[in-house]
């Protein structure tokens, strides 16, 4: 299911996420216009959703198609998923059927991928979907030319944008008014934009610096009390969010992972860069959250445990990130 590449690294070293589907013998390339295909998967039924960035992944199962229409899903009144859909970055896209060798039987998806050829999302059918409804799909949404070559943009270091400039001033007034929760979730896209700048400047009464490890202590807190949050993890092209309790945490080698039946989460805490706590005013009160960044000042997640209207966060989830001890002259 985590498989993202049919090749192997060794004999393909230098090729990006596409070049190695393009090569697949079933990768079938298709119409570069993806909001079409992206709005008729209700059609498949319930799927797997995928969204990565070099150093977290997401992935929940059992969503239905509808998602791409209507963004968000609540499965109980303790568990949702969400998208924020960014189509502009979204470049290349391939349909593949391989064998998946754990499962021992064939896996059916949809790959997306940006202009550089890295992976933004992954849509996997389920082994009761209508294998004969994504073929039609596929068959319709596939590109005229099948053997173009891929035009990619020259390879680049992922940085943070830091060209704009900032007025601090206006920053603090706005981060400083009230917003009701639903202008803070439609806000997140311009927050997206120089995020950990913004975090830097907004001032200490709403964002400071905090251990690299800290997203793993409240993780172990919040299933230990039980308590659901938000889990959020995106790159340029999608950020896909997961609202719901977290029941299985397991750590090896700087990885940290939360398997839970039908959700997973993977972290790469060895690509911690800083970790900030960002409390925001709204009309239910503070909204916290606890933003990652890695080296190059790229958002890796965020976690969050505010979902609805008329509802304060949990105070288990204030209290155990209050008690995170600031890093200050950072």
């Amino acid at each position: 299911m985590m498989r993202l590449r049919p090749l192997d690294d060794q004999q393909l070293p230098n090729l990006t996420d596409v070049q190695r589907i393009a090569l697949h013998p079933q990768a079938t390339r298709l119409h570069n216009e993806f909001a079409p295909l992206l709005n008729r998967l209700a059609e498949l039924g319930n799927l797997t959703e995928v969204t990565r960035n070099p150093s977290a992944m997401l992935e929940k199962d059992n969503v239905s198609g509808a998602l791409y229409v209507k963004n968000e899903i609540e499965f109980a009144p303790a568990e949702a998923t969400h998208l924020r859909i960014f189509y502009p970055q979204w470049e290349h896209g391939y349909a593949l059927e391989e064998h998946d060798e754990c499962r021992g039987s064939k896996q059916h998806s949809f790959q997306f991928f940006d202009r550089y050829g890295s992976m933004l999302h992954k849509i996997v059918l389920r082994e009761n979907n209508d294998i004969q409804a994504f073929r039609k799909l596929v068959s319709e949404h596939a590109a005229a030319d099948q053997t173009a070559p891929l035009q990619l943009a020259h390879p680049r270091e992922d940085k943070a944008d830091t060209g704009k400039q900032i007025d601090i001033d206006a920053l603090r007034a706005d981060w400083a008014h009230t917003h009701n929760h639903n202008d803070f979730i439609r806000r997140q896209e311009a927050f997206d934009q120089q995020r950990l700048r913004k975090l830097r400047l907004a001032g200490k009464a709403f964002a400071y610096q905090v251990a690299n490890d800290s997203a793993r202590i409240i993780l172990q807190r919040m299933t230990e009390f039980g308590t659901a949050i938000m889990t959020q993890v995106g790159n340029a092209g999608i950020v896909q969010a997961y609202y719901g309790k977290i029941k299985n945490i397991g750590i090896k080698d700087s990885r940290l992972k939360i398997m839970n039946s039908g959700f997973r989460m993977l972290l790469r805490e060895d690509h911690i860069d800083s970790v900030w706590v960002a409390k925001k005013p709204t009309t239910d009160g503070i909204i916290t959250s606890l933003e990652l960044f890695n080296r190059q000042g790229m958002h890796i997640a965020s976690f969050l445990s505010k979902k609805d209207n008329g509802q304060p966060e949990p105070r288990e989830w204030r209290e155990s990130i209050m008690r995170l001890l600031p890093i200050f002259g950072v």
